[in-house]
């Protein structure tokens, strides 16, 4: 279908590279509602604009959302970046250190007031806002991986354990069903994850430990784009019978801890037969000496091996400045809040 031809609506950048906001979320792991929220909120990473109203950034807003990261990095909230940008010269260490504060404690603390009291508003209230407005690698370092760290502590002696961290799983993973297709993006992948069971053999900690790297996992997924399929606790053995009915670009294996000798020889053998990748994953997968080839990289590093299964781009010509502005049909559609086009 022939596309207008577009131009931006202010002042050109000085060095002419123009990105739409999905490949501008790609380059900083900044996703596209959390730079509209950063835009809207607090006057952060201000793009031009197409006359359809499209985000175009320059490699200055790409610049300026690197120094952001590092503030939130520090410890800084996103409501006190602002002025630590504009003045960041200037600024004494005792000034930068008056702008950090516990944030990421103070929100474990509240998190965990709200799981225990099963408050849904409460809880989903805090996760839409950090989820909203940072990225979701830092939440995962700061805020997402402490606390569910923590969580198994806290509820190791208590007699509701099983029901709290029940009720925590549904809750989370009500967060996770079509969070791509919310954003008007396209999937990335489709993955598949197996817990692997070894029946009595599995401590209780060790289940419980598994099953709340799942959900964060499942959270880190979503935020990829990724469409999961949860296959749930499965035995090695089973996994042969995927073959030739699973269409997913990988499989992530969460072992249990202290796989014998036995066990990793015949899982060797099962992933020998398998016509997709298949990768170990988990704070067990370490564990697993003979089986390092398996490991996974990180979750980013893996679905870059993995060819593409978003939509073409389209390229519009700007006439007379000898641009080519990349912007991919997803990106096209309304997909922002509030009707706050892309």
């Amino acid at each position: 279908m022939k596309q207008d031809t577009q131009s931006i609506t202010n002042d050109e950048p000085n060095d002419g590279v123009l990105l739409p906001i999905g490949e501008v979320s790609a380059l900083t792991g900044v996703n596209a509602v959390t730079l509209r929220a950063w835009q809207r909120r607090f006057g952060l990473v201000i793009p031009a604009r197409t006359p359809k109203g499209h985000r175009l950034y320059t490699s200055k807003n790409i610049q300026e959302i690197h120094e952001i990261n590092a503030w939130l990095a520090k410890g800084v909230a996103i409501s006190k970046v602002k002025p630590l940008l504009m003045s960041a010269a200037k600024l004494s260490s005792e000034m930068i250190e008056s702008q950090v504060v516990d944030l990421w404690g103070e929100q474990i603390i509240a998190l965990n007031a709200a799981l225990f009291d099963f408050n849904q508003h409460k809880l989903q209230q805090i996760l839409d806002d950090a989820f909203g407005l940072y990225p979701f690698q830092l939440l995962k370092e700061k805020l997402l991986q402490p606390w569910l760290n923590q969580l198994e502590d806290l509820v190791d002696e208590r007699l509701d354990a099983e029901l709290i961290l029940a009720w925590l799983k549904s809750e989370l993973l009500s967060r996770v069903g079509g969070r791509y297709a919310f954003t008007g993006q396209a999937v990335a992948a489709r993955m598949a994850v197996v817990q692997l069971s070894r029946g009595a053999a599995t401590p209780p900690n060790s289940a419980r430990t598994k099953s709340l790297f799942s959900l964060l996992l499942s959270l880190e997924l979503a935020s990829l784009r990724v469409s999961v399929i949860d296959l749930g606790e499965q035995a090695i053995g089973s996994l042969p019978l995927l073959q030739g009915r699973l269409n997913v670009d990988a499989l992530l294996l969460i072992p249990d801890p202290n796989h014998s000798g036995s066990e990793q020889t015949e899982m060797l053998t099962v992933l020998a037969q398998m016509s997709f990748p298949c990768r170990f994953v988990g704070p067990f997968a370490p564990t697993l000496i003979s089986l390092s080839a398996f490991w996974a990289p990180s979750m980013t590093d893996l679905i870059g091996q993995i060819p593409s299964r978003s939509m073409g781009k389209v390229n519009i010509s700007h006439k007379g400045k000898g641009k080519s502005i990349g912007v991919s049909q997803s990106e096209q559609g309304n997909s922002g809040e509030n009707n706050d086009i892309s």
